[in-house]
């Protein structure tokens, strides 16, 4: 009898151990949010762009994707699409069901804007992130104490963070209507570097009526620029000395409520300046109408150098920096108007737009394990590597002899790539500027730069040091739309309100400037053409989105 209840005993718990191990039809096992063998790494799905000079996808040679997939027990499984596709194929993923665990973007080619983390965040499309920040990104955490904008910036109205932000803080980038000068005519001519609007108007009549170049000819331009980049359109360094003009959305900041620049008296006479440039010669006709490669040309000559002044967020947009011609060009600091007015635009200090984000495909470990990697990118050792590449390969600590852009010893210095170095033989590390990333401006400042400014290499120190000259003479206030937390239900109106307006105001700046209307005849009905463009219900809208965001 003994033997017999211990063999039953033993079969019945054989029974109950096979049981456990098939799941019932009500069970919750969640097999999504791990790898099949539970020991093994968890499968995560990653949608990213795939740019050719940036080899993201091939694990066999990427050292860095192969390093945070063993630190995070993760396998990626890249989703990816062609650069010129990529933003079409992310949000027809969205749109169909379709998408990933998570997505990773690059915010210069395609990025979650602020309507679309609201949208897809109060759908349950995109996970809250809050409480795996509080839980498992110390390294965000840290950088949401340092940044001060960073936290307000990513936190939409409702009190979630959806989707995580690139901190890339470009100084040069920041200040992007500049005016570069050719400092070889002032000096040939005896001129001073302008200060003022009228002291600029005589320098630019010097530049066209006394042949600085020497060549006994009148071909001298005096100032040029191009309309089809932002930083390039010499109106906004311009229009700058009569009223704030950030080129972009064309609203101001005054006591809190917002303005359209365009509509105000200062804008009117800031037109009326312009065009006296225009009308004595000293504007290029091309500054309206060429493009990016026409402009380049003409501070890039194979003869005489012709370009006395141009607008560029950065040197190399109007002359080819490897030249003697280039090292003549400097900065014009912001202009002071008639009216005291002394302005320059900066994008700097906002959070624009998202390049992470987690979805509700990925939930328990999946999420724990994304939100940890995307923490390790915002870490100051994970934001070089992916960023900058391999420690002792493509950077390393500082020495005595690195200096900074700051003028102090560089705390990393970048290793110069070895000259005719076989493909098989590259060192494939890092994923670029992409996703979230704590590029600071203390950490993008405290790595070492040629300190010969008008070499090549020196590039980055001499585009740091003219931006110094900008630095200070932003409005107090400003707005700027990308960072405006619009409501996802009036996104489309004020998108449409924005195209519209931009136009408008646009041409008719060319048309002031070119005299083909005049200003004083044309002006009033110029004005009255905002009411049919819905100028009270665009400033309306922003308006709500401003106050929500302070």
């Amino acid at each position: 009898m003994k033997r017999l209840s211990a063999i039953f005993l033993l079969l019945v718990s054989m029974v109950l151990l096979f049981a456990g191990c098939v799941p019932s039809k009500n069970s919750s096992s969640d097999n999504s949010s791990e790898g099949s063998d539970p020991n093994g790494p968890i499968e995560v799905s990653i949608f990213t762009p795939s740019i050719s000079y940036d080899p993201v996808f091939d694990r066999e040679k990427n050292e860095f994707t192969k390093m945070v997939e063993e630190k995070f027990n993760i396998k990626i499984n890249w989703q990816d699409a062609n650069q010129d596709a990529a933003k079409e194929k992310r949000q027809l993923s969205l749109a169909s069901g379709d998408y990933p665990d998570a997505y990773l973007l690059v915010a210069w080619l395609d990025n979650i804007s602020k309507v679309e983390a609201q949208k897809y965040g109060k759908e349950g499309v995109f996970l809250p992130l809050n409480d795996l920040i509080t839980e498992h990104a110390p390294n965000l955490q840290k950088l949401m104490t340092e940044v001060p904008y960073l936290e307000k910036g990513m936190t939409a109205p409702d009190g979630n963070i959806y989707a995580l932000p690139p901190v890339n803080e470009c100084f040069h980038c920041s200040k992007y209507g500049k005016m570069w000068i050719n400092t070889d005519w002032l000096d040939k001519l005896n001129l001073e570097m302008p200060t003022t609007t009228e002291d600029f108007k005589t320098v630019m009549e010097a530049f066209k009526n006394n042949d600085p170049n020497g060549n006994g000819k009148k071909d001298e331009i005096p100032l040029s620029g191009e309309s089809t980049m932002l930083g390039d359109d010499p109106t906004i360094f311009l229009m700058n000395a009569f009223i704030p003009n950030n080129g972009k959305d064309y609203i101001n900041v005054n006591d809190g409520k917002l303005l359209l620049a365009p509509t105000q008296p200062e804008w009117k006479e800031g037109l009326k300046y312009i065009h006296s440039l225009y009308k004595a010669g000293l504007i290029d006709q091309g500054a309206f109408t060429q493009n990016p490669e026409a402009y380049k040309q003409l501070g890039t000559p194979q003869g005489d150098v012709v370009l006395g002044g141009g607008a560029a967020s950065h040197l190399a947009i109007i002359s080819d920096i490897a030249l003697d011609a280039s090292k003549a060009y400097d900065v014009v600091p912001p202009l002071k108007g008639p009216g005291g007015a002394q302005f320059t635009p900066s994008d700097y200090g906002n959070v624009n737009n998202f390049t992470f984000a987690i979805t509700n495909k990925a939930k328990g470990k999946k999420a724990e394990a994304l939100i940890k990697l995307a923490d390790f990118l915002y870490s100051e050792e994970g934001s070089m590597m992916t960023a900058r590449g391999k420690e002792g390969v493509h950077w390393e600590k500082g020495g005595p002899e690195d200096i900074d852009l700051t003028g102090k010893q560089a705390k990393y210095a970048i290793i110069p790539a070895e000259p005719d170095l076989k493909e098989e033989d590259k060192v494939h590390f890092g994923w670029g500027e992409r996703g979230p990333l704590g590029l600071t401006r203390t950490l993008r400042d405290s790595i070492a730069a040629e300190q010969d400014e008008f070499s090549v290499e020196g590039y980055e120190r001499r585009l740091y040091n003219a931006t110094l000259k900008y630095d200070g003479f932003e409005p107090k206030e400003q707005f700027n739309f990308e960072a405006a937390w619009v409501d996802p239900k009036e996104a489309d109106e004020v998108n449409l309100l924005k195209i519209n307006m931009t136009k408008y105001i646009e041409e008719n700046m060319v048309q002031f400037v070119t005299g083909s209307k005049d200003i004083e005849k044309d002006w009033d009905k110029y004005i009255d053409g905002f009411k049919n463009l819905q100028v009270d219900r665009y400033l309306e809208i922003y308006q709500k989105a401003y106050d929500v965001g302070k």
